[in-house]
């Protein structure tokens, strides 16, 4: 079994003409509780941009996404796989200006046919708020930048960043601890009556 269960993995994508990515690894005591803040516990991450032609761009998507769920083996571990959701906010035409449906469409069904994960999608003004500036403050150190070569991987961080403040906040409204002894990822047990407010009087 892998040496540090209990990893939550978040691939983003930002596709149209190259695909932006992010990759995070997360140990899930992030959201354990309140008081634990999500970037203490980044383990690592990374973010790119694929080029080439729109299959080549989806191969390599796939195969980070691949990667990240069955490495190492056996050991799964949860990932979410995040895309820009298509926003037509485009004024020139072209077959370019439909590329981010056509990648999305066949990330959705290659994910779910080798990895049996769904894509899930994200509004393009839901990371708006994710600044170059506030990046930098939250120390992640790169050379932001909104237009020419480098943008699509900045736009990618912004979901990545934008989705993990937003699983935290489901997650500080339903605090949970490991479950003792585990032996898989993600197993979780709360001490509270489920449904119900946590105290957060059981063990951090």
């Amino acid at each position: 079994m892998a040496s540090k269960p209990n990893l939550f993995k978040l691939v983003t994508f930002d596709p149209g003409g190259t695909i932006g990515w992010a990759y995070f690894i997360v140990h899930f005591r992030a959201f354990s509780r309140p008081e634990h803040r999500v970037l203490r516990y980044v383990e690592s991450w990374d973010c790119g941009e694929f080029a080439g032609t729109e299959r080549e761009q989806i191969r390599q998507a796939v195969a980070l996404c691949y990667g990240a769920k069955f490495d190492p083996m056996p050991f799964v571990s949860k990932m979410d796989v995040v895309t820009e959701d298509f926003d037509l906010v485009q004024t020139v035409g072209g077959k370019e200006l439909v590329s981010p449906i056509r990648i999305n469409a066949v990330l959705d069904f290659l994910l779910m046919e080798r990895a049996s994960t769904q894509l899930q999608y994200q509004k393009r003004q839901a990371r708006t708020q994710i600044t170059p500036e506030r990046l930098r403050a939250f120390g992640f150190e790169g050379r932001w930048v909104t237009t020419g070569k480098g943008k699509d991987a900045f736009a990618a961080m912004q979901h990545a960043v934008t989705w993990l403040r937003r699983l935290k906040a489901e997650a500080d409204k339903r605090p949970w601890k490991l479950e003792s002894g585990v032996t898989a990822n993600a197993k979780w047990d709360c001490a509270c009556a489920r449904g119900r407010r946590c105290n957060l009087t059981h063990p951090r």
